[in-house]
């Protein structure tokens, strides 16, 4: 049974708050009430908000939400965290970073890329894709955002493919309830549907449940990915890529830092500048040098490190290819770029279907 949420009469928006209105839809948020999933979703410039139980949605009117399929959403999902942390004899994988609600860009740029197809399809076949973190805050298509990459994980996987979804500072920060970067738009979001913009994503919701079993850090064949980093203090507290996924989840996957102090050193350390999500040693630390990076690669047993978090023009090198940032600012809406590893090269993939060598593997 669909229902309707109506504005209070004395719910006054500033004149800025009502110009970030867009057309679309923003939705659906899909919160777990008792035994039902009932999904939310709002009408910015008609300053409403409709629900439906998820039960009925075949035969209630959806919108057509951006980046959404309703067959991707599997109701009973338990989003059990996943054990592994490494993948070998992986053929082809590409990587990005901090989209951060531009999903149109993000799309474009899969797309150009030859990673999915024009309908939005999966088209990487046994390839991996990694998202890099921070795909919340600043822009205003958060969640079209995160069902694409929910959708696409689900065909990777029939495909024999792979989707990552790596942790990043701004999906920990929106789960502990920091929301000083979200879009001006979300705040009539949730105002219509009477819910803060941290239930939404809660752990009774759909999207949250999946959110809270999204790994920091993977390995596949000599690549290890993160969203900021590995500083040298971190690795000698926490010694194994699995370490720092169990650890983070058990302890402070919904904890705000800004709030909250951690008694632990390797807690304080995991949640602080120096931990996996903040660190951006690599390139502000003027006495970091080849043997610090040397010793990290080591400790994770790696020959490439692949962060983001730290913004560029474009997808960078450093080290002589032992750190590669692919933080290429597809925040801005305007640019980006991809990685890609295949044939045994690295190369830098961009918004019109361009590639440029970036280095030569490893071996």
């Amino acid at each position: 049974m669909q229902s309707r949420i109506l504005l209070p009469l004395l719910l006054v928006f500033s004149a800025n708050l009502l110009r970030a209105q867009v057309g679309e839809p923003d939705g659906p948020y899909l919160v777990y009430q008792g035994e039902d999933l009932v999904g939310y979703w709002t009408w910015p410039e008609e300053r409403r908000a409709d629900s439906v139980r998820w039960a009925d949605h075949a035969a209630a009117t959806l919108p057509d939400f951006p980046g959404f399929r309703a067959s991707s959403v599997l109701p009973d999902q338990p989003f059990r965290r996943s054990g592994q942390v490494d993948w070998q004899n992986v053929k082809k994988v590409a990587a990005l970073s901090d989209i951060h609600g531009q999903y149109e860009t993000a799309r474009k740029l899969l797309q150009a890329q030859g990673i999915i197809d024009e309908e939005r399809n999966w088209a990487f076949g046994e390839g991996h894709l990694v998202i890099v973190g921070d795909v919340f805050d600043r822009g205003d298509q958060v969640n079209a955002t995160l069902w694409m990459i929910h959708d696409l994980q689900q065909q990777a996987e029939a495909a024999g493919g792979k989707v990552h979804f790596l942790l990043g500072n701004h999906e920990t920060m929106v789960l502990a309830g920091d929301i000083r970067y979200i879009h001006k738009r979300y705040l009539l979001t949730t105002a219509l549907v009477r819910k803060s913009y941290q239930s939404l994503y809660g752990p009774d919701t759909y999207l949250g449940r999946w959110l809270r079993s999204l790994p920091l850090t993977v390995r596949i064949n000599n690549v290890v990915y993160v969203h900021g980093g590995f500083s040298p203090d971190l690795l000698k507290e926490v010694s194994t890529l699995q370490k720092i996924n169990d650890t983070y989840h058990e302890h402070l996957i919904d904890v705000n830092p800004t709030v909250a102090t951690c008694d632990s050193p390797k807690l304080k350390l995991l949640h602080g500048a120096n931990g996996p999500l903040w660190y951006r040693g690599y390139f502000v630390d003027s006495d970091f040098t080849d043997r610090d990076v040397d010793r990290i690669l080591k400790k994770v047993e790696a020959e490439h490190l692949v962060v983001g978090h730290t913004s560029f023009d474009a997808v960078k090198s450093y080290f002589g290819g032992k750190v590669l940032a692919v933080d290429s600012s597809i925040k801005f809406g305007s640019i980006g770029e991809v990685l890609l590893i295949e044939d045994g090269k690295f190369w830098r993939g961009d918004l019109h279907g361009g590639r440029l060598p970036l280095l030569e593997a490893v071996k």
